[in-house]
């Protein structure tokens, strides 16, 4: 992942290379602002860029951009420790149909 910067707004999401099937994803944009040499500043439009080797099937690259973000598989981490609050906050953790997600989550919790 790398950022971009841009004085007008980019279009988010995949750009296709010519020449063969790279691609970039440009996506959480945000803005900030440059001091300029006259004392003012100018607001700038920052991305985050990540590189894709096959633009071809959007999955595929979804998939590599989440990855290229949470390389060790954070995601699933996330996932799981969000559902887990949801499901006590709600009440709901100790109900039986939640016993599979229940013994798998405190497994985890235990590793």
């Amino acid at each position: 992942m790398r950022e971009e910067r841009f004085h007008e707004p980019h279009k988010q999401g995949l750009e296709r290379l010519t020449g063969d099937n790279t691609g970039l994803v440009y996506c959480n944009e945000r803005t900030e602002f440059e001091p300029q040499e006259d004392g003012t500043e100018r607001k700038v439009y920052v991305y985050e860029v990540y590189e894709v080797s096959d633009s071809r099937n959007p999955r595929k690259v979804k998939n590599d951009v989440i990855e290229g973000a949470h390389p060790f598989g954070d995601e699933i981490k996330i996932l799981r420790k969000t559902l887990a609050k949801v499901l006590k906050e709600t009440g709901r953790y100790d109900l039986p149909d939640f016993t599979e997600f229940r013994a798998y989550n405190e497994f985890a919790e235990s590793v």
